[in-house]
This record gives structure tokens, C-alpha cells and sequence, in this order.
């Protein structure tokens, strides 16, 4: 791949009056530093932005999620020693209706829909054969059965039969497997049978994420957390049917209109921050277009931009994913990013500066939730970043650099977003409790937990007796 650094310098984007309802008191609002990005897709927004007049900020977003959808199940990334992460991204867009994210969504994620279509065609064209396969088989079976029972009751050699049998059990035809890449709306059941059972890469996809945010997924904090980290699931159904998720990968990219978010926040929010699902999610609110989308000699516009960078981004997304099929197929481990001596300076140097900014006294104390995850979304934004663009297994020191200036754009849209939302100690130290409980209750067979136990085994932050009573 070629590298796509050449310059640090913006291409020159539509820069839109910021409507005066944007400036929420005297918080600026967080604007997407599109400048630090790989030339190409600077000129993959531009063109984007020039065909459908959306913000820049709002397509950064979306491209940057459909990215990490075509990396998360080929690549690893160690940002580290002995830290190896997934590059999968969990993403919250809020957008008002009119602000073009339909369009936006359905320019980047063309390939990927193409491809679904003709990875269920190919389905339903194996499921046919299977069927059909399937019932020859079991009229075998049944004959063979027969006559295995026939000469079991005659009380004679039964070799021949036995083997015959024996040799058609291990011909069982198996079930095609459904190859899918997103899903739109789904329960958690369906989720868990999708990763577990089904293709073990998914992404959560919506232009119009309200009941989303309605649903009982997002309401399952625990295995959300889990899936971003790519924990192994075990999975208990009342039908006795179990299984386990493993090394599976989960994104999601989920756009919502900021009255609906806001009133999930008001319904979840603190329950959802407590447990550390917003930690691990990028949220921001783009900066609006609306009533700056003028034609006519009105509008000053920069020379045009060509498609062909688009078409680029299209069949990299394809390359990849179609890599991500071989990879299972020939059961092989995922490729895992390092960072380069340059990129690791960096990425320590970012690691201090947000540490000492958590302490008692800095800027970011009431912010700790989502800081303590802040340098694993840097990991994972740098890993997406050089893994797409450039093919490289090394990360750069120009890629980190872009990789925190994106990690600080959604550290400070949530501190934006969230400012109103104190999370007070106590319900932080509730929402641990009840998480470890319920992923420690089997140890004890569902039984009394000793509150020793607790404090011997428990989370850090409630090995304190006063503050574990409280």
C-alpha cells in the first residue's frame, strides 16, 4: 500500500456557518480535526462533502467506522508489551434529522451492503443444496438403521451393517454458515446467537438509532463491555441450548438525533456510564449544516474533487473484508500492530499527560470513566488508521499523532456531552458491584456471596470495608 502521509496539511473542506444554536453557552463545541488525517481521506471527506453538502465532522465519523469495520477481524493491535486489543470501535453520532446522515451512510457503506447481498444470495443458494443433501441423508440413515436393528434383533453378525451405519453418521451434511456483516436492530439473544453460532465479526449498524437506544441491548451493558473487549461468553439458554462466543468481534455505529439520546441518558445514562459502556464508546455531536447549504452563485466553492477517491476507499473495504473471510476460512491468527519506537513515545507521553490530568486536582476527575479508557481508543484509532490506509504492521509516529488529535476530538465531545452528568461515587461503586456479582454468582452456585469474599476478590475500588458496607 502507498502511504498516504505525504503532508499534515487540510484539504480544503466547505467550512459552514456554525449555527448560533451550536454554541451551547460558553463551551466551544468539539470540531473534528479532519487536518490530522491521511491525505486520501481528507479527499475522500471533501468528495463526500461536495456530493451531499453534510458536515465534514459527520463524515470523518462514518468513515472512520466503516473503517474499523473492514479491519476489526484481521488485525490486532499491541500498543504495548503484553497488551494485545481488538480494533473494534463502538460509536454514538448524535445528528438532527436533515443533516444528511442517510446519504452520508449509504455512500460509505455501499460496498459493504453489495457485499451482504451477495454473501446471502450465496446463502440461500447453499442452504438449498444442503436441504436438499440433508433429506437423501436421512432416508439413508433410516435404511441403514433398519437394517442395523433388523439384524440386532436376529441376534447375528451385524458387522457389515454396523459399518455401513457408522460410515453414513460421519457423511452428516453440514449446515451452510450465514456469512453476515452488520445487523440493524437486534435483541441480544439475536446477537449472542449471531456471534456465537453464526459469522463471529459483526457491527451494529443505524442511521436512525432510536429504538436502539429503546431496546434491550443497550440496556445489557455487561456483554456490550464484554464484546468490545472480546471476552469469551458463555451463553445460557432456558431451552438447555449452550454455547460459548469466542473470538468474536463486535462493533457498532449507531446515529441518534440529540433529543432521543438525550432522553435515554435521562432514562440510562448514569446506569450506562457507571458501568462503563459510555467509557468505551466515541461520542460526539457534529457541527450542523443546516441553513448553510446554499446553491447558485450564493455558494463559493473549492475546485471539485474526484470520485476515484471514494472508489479507493470502496475497494479497500472489499480487500479487507474478503481478507477477513480467507482468514477464518484457513483458520488463521489475526495480523497485530506495533507501534514504531517514535509512535510508542507518543503514545506513553499521551498515557502520563491523561494520568496526571485524573488525579484529585485535574481537569479530567470527573471525567476518570472515560479517561481510563482514553489511550486504548487512541490504540485502536492509530491501528485502524495505518492498517486501512497504508497496509503497514508498524504504526507511525504520523499515525499516532493523528490518532490522538481523533481520541481528544471524542474525549472532549463527551466531556461536552456530558458535563450536566456528574456520576456520583456511590453508583459507580453499585454498578461495579452488581457487574462482578453477576459474573462471579455460579462460583457459589447461585448461593449467598460472603462479603469477605468480596473484599478479598472483588473490584479494587471495594476491597474497603466502609466504603464495600456503604
Amino acid at each position: 500500500m502507498m502511504n498516504y502521509y505525504h503532508s499534515l496539511q487540510p484539504v480544503a473542506p466547505i467550512t459552514p456557518k456554525i449555527p448560533l444554536s451550536q454554541n451551547v453557552g460558553t463551551k466551544p463545541v468539539p470540531v473534528f480535526p479532519v487536518y490530522v488525517m491521511p491525505e486520501e481521506l481528507q479527499k475522500i471527506i471533501r468528495y463526500v462533502q461536495q456530493e451531499t453538502q453534510a458536515s465534514a465532522d459527520l463524515i470523518a465519523t462514518s468513515l472512520l467506522g466503516g473503517m474499523a469495520q473492514s479491519c476489526q477481524d484481521l488485525y490486532d493491535v499491541s500498543p504495548k508489551a503484553g497488551l494485545r486489543i481488538p480494533m473494534s470501535l463502538y460509536q454514538v453520532v448524535l445528528a438532527e434529522s436533515g443533516e444528511r446522515k442517510s446519504t452520508v451512510d449509504k455512500m460509505l457503506m455501499k460496498p459493504v451492503r453489495d457485499l451482504e447481498g451477495v454473501l446471502e444470495k450465496q446463502y440461500q443458494e447453499d442452504k438449498q443444496r444442503y436441504n436438499i443433501a440433508m433429506r437423501l441423508w436421512q432416508s439413508e440413515q433410516k435404511t441403514l438403521e433398519k437394517a442395523f436393528q433388523r439384524e440386532v434383533v436376529k441376534g447375528g453378525a451385524k458387522t457389515e451393517s454396523e459399518q455401513r451405519l457408522a460410515e453414513c453418521l460421519g457423511r452428516q451434511p453440514i449446515a451452510p454458515l450465514r456469512k453476515r456483516l452488520l445487523v440493524s436492530d437486534a435483541t441480544r439473544a439475536a446477537v449472542k446467537l449471531a456471534l456465537g453460532k453464526g459469522w463471529p465479526s459483526l457491527v451494529l449498524l443505524s442511521d436512525e438509532a432510536g429504538s436502539i437506544l429503546n431496546g434491550e441491548l443497550l440496556h445489557d451493558t455487561p456483554l456490550l463491555n464484554s464484546l468490545w473487549s472480546a471476552q469469551p461468553i458463555e451463553v445460557d439458554r432456558a431451552t438447555g441450548d449452550t454455547f460459548r462466543i469466542e473470538d468474536a468481534r463486535f462493533g457498532a455505529m449507531l446515529m441518534v438525533q440529540p433529543g432521543l439520546f438525550k432522553e435515554y441518558v435521562n432514562r440510562q445514562g448514569r446506569h450506562a456510564r457507571a458501568s462503563g459502556f459510555f467509557a468505551r464508546t466515541l461520542l460526539c455531536q457534529p457541527t450542523s449544516t443546516i441553513g448553510a447549504r446554499l446553491h447558485g452563485p450564493q455558494q463559493v466553492l473549492p475546485p471539485p474533487v474526484s470520485g476515484k477517491h471514494l472508489e479507493w476507499f470502496h475497494a479497500r473495504v472489499l480487500e479487507l473484508l474478503n481478507q477477513s473471510f480467507q482468514r477464518r476460512e484457513e483458520d488463521d491468527v489475526r495480523t497485530c500492530l506495533t507501534l514504531s519506537p517514535e509512535a510508542a513515545a507518543k503514545w506513553h507521553a499521551e498515557y502520563n499527560r491523561i494520568e496526571l490530568m485524573c488525579g484529585q486536582t485535574g481537569s479530567l476527575r470527573e471525567y476518570r470513566d472515560y479517561a481510563s479508557k482514553q489511550l486504548e481508543h487512541v490504540a485502536r484509532i492509530a491501528g485502524v488508521l495505518e492498517a486501512f490506509v497504508t497496509g503497514n504492521v508498524v504504526i507511525s509516529e504520523h499515525t499516532m499523532h493523528a490518532a490522538i488529535q481523533l481520541a481528544s476530538y471524542y474525549l472532549d465531545s463527551f466531556i461536552h456531552l456530558m458535563a450536566d452528568d456528574a456520576l456520583p461515587e456511590e453508583m459507580e461503586d453499585e454498578v461495579k458491584l452488581e457487574t462482578w456479582l453477576q459474573a462471579n454468582h455460579r462460583r457459589f452456585n447461585n448461593k449467598t456471596i460472603p462479603k469477605n469474599y468480596i473484599r478479598q476478590h472483588g473490584p479494587n475500588r471495594l476491597r474497603d470495608s466502609q466504603r464495600l458496607t456503604r
